[in-house]
Formats: structure tokens, C-alpha cells, sequence
């Protein structure tokens, strides 16, 4: 009998079109889910669907990773047993901006990967994380598209002309897709009025990978001698997502505690970071690489998810509560209703008193039994269980049944 991580019960083949490059600092849904489809079986061609061919170029020339730019952008590169990467042939600039240089970019790179769908295994899935190449879906040799929605896309933009571009692709993502899959109540809802095929699948984390976490002793050397408790936040600093004012108030307020932060800023935010620095029991390390990160997870006492609310985080689903949870950590977390009902494990706390009051609590009241509770929860939702959940979404369309969207 073959493994679980081999077995397939139907094999299909897959052209991921992905706005996020293969080899991302911080892997997401795309790498997580592709990644263990190649492992069940399932041919993966990961097409990145970002930038203008003229920045690739211009990269060529600086040098860097040129050998596996160049297969990228002229033929394919194998980087995992079953999985491709292939760059899009995006040859007009401003094409996430303007609808021609989109639809002429959109219609080169589907002949190119309508080409290479002929060379699969049949039949072929065109699995779409990228709305803007939504007008690719049917035109790439696959026998449908689905829609994987793992971001409210609409609410990352700035200007009214990109916004209505990005509203307008996930609409034709919605309407050209037999299936959506979508990562929170939200979006689930909206797309589900456009499109009955729509299952709601919420995120997972690499249950694994940050398993490792749970043992202290794992811990990176320069965080071992932190003051405890230790609160902790890993992820990107994002002024649409982080709360600073909130990370301010709970230092100031818990000044025997260590606020331990990891991760890169943004252009817009590395001056809040700076500020938020300069407190005494802040440590802000910058980036470290994802690889490294269950060694610096396994020293909080607890794990925080401090957004604000806003439109975006309203359909937030953040990766980080079950790498958190998987190490076994208590979470308190802010701006997401998607995390509500998860208590006691996952704690809500939209104002800041209430906040750092739930923070004090689940330091004070973590025991072996609720860590060993937590490491359960995030067992059942590891990214192996969520792309088993979509594979079998996609084996039941594709034998010609008509799934329902599982219960929350």
C-alpha cells in the first residue's frame, strides 16, 4: 500500500498561476498547497504571474540567481520531484493597471501554457491564485479553472484605478471558475452570491515544521536569556495589518515582560518599528529566514496576532495562529471576527485594555493540558489535511459530483 503523502486517488495535473514567486521569504498558501500536491502525485506547473518581462531582464543583467531566472523566463525549471516553475510572459509593462498590455500579456502566456498542457498527464486543472490572470481560464488547454481566494485582493490596493482592476478580475475569477475556494466567512459569502461552487476551506499551518517549537531548548541562542514572559509576533509588518499603537500600549503596560517581534518592515512602517524599538523591553530582530523561525517561536509565552480592523483584515485568516498553536503557544489576537469562536485557545481582544488584560491572563493560566490541547487543534488543520480537503474538492468535480462546502 502507498503512503498517504504518495496516494492519489485520481491523478490530475495542475497550472498554478501565482501573483507570488516560488521562492518567496515567507512561503504562502500557493508553495504550502503545490507543494504537497506534487508529493500525492499530481503534476505541478507553478506559472509566477508577477512583474513585467523587462524586470526580469534587467535582473538577468545584475546577475544573481541568473541560471534559474533565465530556465524560468525562456523554458521551465524542476525544483521539486512533480513540480515546475515557469515565469509568464508578461511582454507589455503596466499590465496590473491597464486592461490592453493585461489582455495582450494574459493571451501570450495562455498559448504559451496551453502548449506545455499538452506535454501533462490528462486532464489538467488551471488552478488561479492570481485574479489578474483570470482571463486566462479556459484558454490553457485545462478542462476547468478554479479559484483559490486566499486574500481579499481589492482591500491591498491604493489607487481607485488599480482597485477597480483588481475588483473586476476577481469578479471574472469567480464567474470563469467551476470551483472557489475561499479562506474566510467573508469572501466565502461574496463569491458564493457570484458562484455556487464555493466551498469555504479556512488556512492551515505547517504543523511540522513549527511542531519543533514546542521544546524551549530548540531556541535560537540570542533570544534563550530573554526576561519572560516573552509575547511574541512572527510575520511581515504591514501598515494594512499590524496594530502599533496596540504593540506600544502592551509594552508600556507590561514593562517586566519582553515584547519579542520577527520579521521584516515595510517601507511605510520601518519608522514605527524603529520608535516601537527603542522601548526597553522591545526586541525587534528584522527578518529572519523561515527555516529559523520555530527557534525563535519557541520562546513566547504567548503568541500575538495585534491587527487592526479594518476592510482587509475582516476576511483575514492569518497563517500564523497554527504555527503558533502547533508549538503549543496560548493566542491573542485583534481585527480578525475570522478567529472568533476559538476560545480559550485563540482569545479576541479589539480594545487595548482588554488586549493586554487577555495577554496577562494567558500567561498566567497556560498549563500542560491546554498546550497539549493547542498542539491537537493544529494537528488537524496542517496544510497536509487542507490540500487533501481541495484535491478531493477537485477529484469530485472532476468525476462529475457536486461537492458541499464543509461546516465550520
Amino acid at each position: 500500500m502507498r503512503s498517504l503523502e504518495t496516494a492519489v486517488e485520481q491523478p490530475f495535473s495542475i497550472i498554478c498561476l501565482s501573483p507570488q514567486d516560488w521562492r518567496a521569504a515567507l512561503p504562502t498558501n500557493r508553495q504550502h498547497v503545490m507543494l504537497r500536491a506534487a508529493r500525492r502525485g499530481h503534476e505541478v506547473l507553478f506559472v509566477e504571474t508577477g512583474y513585467f518581462v523587462g524586470r526580469h531582464l534587467w535582473s538577468l543583467l545584475r546577475g544573481g540567481e541568473r541560471r534559474s531566472l533565465g530556465r524560468r523566463l525562456f523554458s521551465t525549471e524542476q525544483v521539486e520531484p512533480g513540480l515546475r516553475l515557469r515565469k509568464a510572459q508578461n511582454l507589455l509593462p503596466w499590465g496590473s493597471t491597464y486592461r490592453l498590455p493585461k489582455a495582450v500579456n494574459s493571451a501570450i502566456t495562455a498559448r504559451a501554457l496551453r502548449r506545455l498542457a499538452r506535454g501533462m498527464p490528462q486532464p489538467v486543472v488551471l488552478w488561479i491564485y492570481d485574479p489578474g490572470a483570470a482571463g486566462m481560464a479556459g484558454r490553457c488547454g485545462e478542462v476547468f479553472a478554479l479559484y483559490d481566494c486566499v486574500d481579499d485582493y481589492t482591500e491591498q490596493t491604493i489607487t481607485r484605478r488599480k482597485r477597480e482592476m483588481v475588483a473586476s478580475c476577481d469578479r471574472l475569477a469567480a464567474r470563469r471558475s467551476r470551483l472557489i475556494f475561499a479562506t474566510s466567512t467573508e469572501m466565502y459569502e461574496r463569491h458564493r452570491r457570484l458562484n455556487p461552487g464555493t466551498h469555504l476551506v479556512p488556512n492551515a499551518g505547517d504543523y511540522e515544521h513549527f511542531a519543533a517549537a514546542v521544546d524551549r531548548a530548540s531556541a535560537a541562542p540570542e533570544v534563550c536569556d530573554l526576561p519572560r514572559p516573552v509575547l511574541g509576533f512572527a510575520g511581515n509588518f504591514l501598515s494594512s495589518k499590524v496594530d502599533f499603537n496596540l504593540l506600544e500600549h502592551l509594552a508600556r503596560a507590561l514593562p517586566r515582560a519582553t515584547l519579542l517581534l520577527v520579521g521584516p518592515a515595510a517601507p511605510d512602517t520601518a519608522s514605527a518599528l524603529d520608535r516601537l524599538n527603542r522601548l526597553p523591553n522591545v526586541r525587534w530582530l528584522g527578518p529572519r529566514p523561515y527555516s529559523e523561525l520555530p527557534r525563535y517561536v519557541s520562546v513566547f509565552d504567548v503568541g500575538l496576532i495585534p491587527y487592526v480592523s479594518n476592510a482587509y483584515t475582516r476576511s483575514c485568516f492569518p497563517l500564523k495562529l497554527y504555527e503558533y498553536l502547533a508549538a503549543g503557544k496560548p493566542v491573542v489576537a485583534s481585527g480578525l471576527p475570522e478567529l472568533a469562536g476559538m476560545e480559550p485557545d485563540v482569545v479576541l481582544a479589539d480594545e487595548v485594555t482588554d488586549f493586554v488584560a487577555e495577554v496577562q491572563k494567558a500567561v498566567e493560566r497556560d498549563t500542560e493540558a491546554h498546550r497539549s490541547r493547542r498542539i491537537e487543534l493544529a494537528s488537524r488543520n496542517s496544510w497536509e489535511a487542507k490540500t487533501e480537503r481541495l484535491l478531493e474538492l477537485v477529484r469530485r468535480e472532476l468525476n462529475g459530483s457536486s461537492p458541499t462546502a464543509p461546516p465550520r
